[in-house]
């Protein structure tokens, strides 16, 4: 595949999975990945940039992959597209060891990036970005997009509820780092890297229980998309909601790859006269577009 086919009416909206390995140990790829996005944003007709999560490997304990991966993100907040940052359990200052203490990534990625853009809308912490949402208006339709912290708590959740039973109209896209797991399933119990397993996240919910506790009662979630399970690289899967509605959830990946994953990123063209969206895969380093088993997926609007 040279290049994807965008129509009138059609936009884009890209995921990048975890980009620890590349930030830890081939930081020179994150600016042609955050580069490419911005040079194609026009023609993919871009409206949200989705990261989600485990940007640095270490932590607080080496601030130079937050100073890399922040002047490459930057690229994308400097030609005003919207972007939104999920923490992996490898941004947490501890690595969620002892705690959920956030405080680099919130120097870096929290409130200040924020700062000014209309399309953020509210946090559920004050002053801390790790669950957040935005809002923006795409041809004529309301969206939404949730960000949420890794292993959300049950008091999340709650808050979860609120949000989108407020914006029973828009349409919600979530993120959060552990949702589904390599196999096509939601993580649940005995599956490795399982939040539930990680010492400082108290009170943690893996994606089975995000399911049932609170995405499948609502009707306006259309596309859940995580990341951080190894070592495969995708898988997806479409679930029915309390209200009949279609849910597409989806894993991606590529930290095991070949350097890091050289940046790979999801990208989700929604196409308004099929009433569809289709997912593809873009390699930066080697500017190519890739078809592996899984790679284009798409689901009905």
């Amino acid at each position: 595949m040279k290049d994807i086919h965008i129509s009138t009416g059609d936009y884009s909206i890209i995921i990048i999975p975890d980009t620890q390995i590349v930030t830890k140990y081939h930081p020179e790829m994150l600016l042609p990945m955050t580069k490419w996005i911005v040079s194609q944003a026009e023609r993919l007709n871009l409206k949200m940039v989705l990261h989600i999560g485990d940007v640095v490997d270490e932590g607080a304990t080496n601030e130079l992959q937050f100073q890399q991966s922040f002047a490459a993100l930057q690229v994308i907040d400097q030609a005003d597209i919207p972007l939104l940052i999920c923490p992996g359990n490898h941004d947490y200052d501890n690595l969620l060891d002892q705690d959920r203490s956030l405080r680099m990534f919130n120097t870096y990625f929290g409130m200040e990036r924020y700062k000014n853009k209309k399309w953020f809308s509210g946090v559920f912490e004050q002053g801390k970005v790790e669950n957040c949402y935005a809002k923006l208006e795409i041809n004529n339709q309301n969206y939404l997009f949730l960000s949420l912290e890794f292993g959300p708590r049950d008091e999340v959740l709650l808050w979860v509820d609120q949000i989108l039973a407020e914006h029973a109209d828009y349409e919600v896209i979530i993120i959060t780092h552990s949702y589904m797991y390599i196999n096509g399933q939601r993580t649940k119990p005995g599956d490795t890297y399982n939040p539930k397993l990680y010492s400082g996240a108290e009170g943690a919910n893996d994606g089975e229980d995000m399911w049932q506790k609170c995405f499948r009662k609502h009707a306006n979630i259309s596309a859940i998309y995580s990341g951080h399970h190894v070592p495969e690289h995708v898988s997806s899967r479409t679930d029915l909601g309390n209200h009949n509605n279609l849910v597409f959830q989806s894993f991606q990946n590529w930290q095991e790859d070949k350097h890091g994953g050289e940046g790979r990123i999801r990208i989700a063209v929604h196409r308004m006269i099929e009433q569809k969206v289709d997912h593809y895969v873009f390699n930066p380093i080697s500017a190519s577009y890739e078809t592996n088993p899984g790679y284009e997926v798409s689901y009905s609007k």
